[in-house]
């Protein structure tokens, strides 16, 4: 297979992967930006509101992640 495929082929499947971001943001993005940032500050703005829809999420995928955290931990 020469160069120029393989480049072409790479290519192809970055742009699958990482498609060109014009610079927009989906309100879950956001939301979960401030939730990293400040998760107090958030759950205050989100209180009452419709954002609140996401506190949820947020906590299971942080739960999750300290799951998968730990397991490393524990098994080096």
């Amino acid at each position: 297979m020469s160069v120029n495929r393989i480049r072409s082929r790479l290519l192809k499947l970055e742009q699958r992967i990482l498609p060109a971001h014009d610079g927009s943001f989906t309100l879950e993005e956001l939301c979960r930006s401030m939730w990293r940032r400040d998760k107090q500050g958030f759950l205050r703005i989100a209180d009452g509101t419709s954002y609140s829809f996401f506190v949820r999420q947020f906590e299971l995928e942080d739960l999750e992640r300290e799951r998968r955290n730990s397991h490393r931990g524990s098994s080096a």
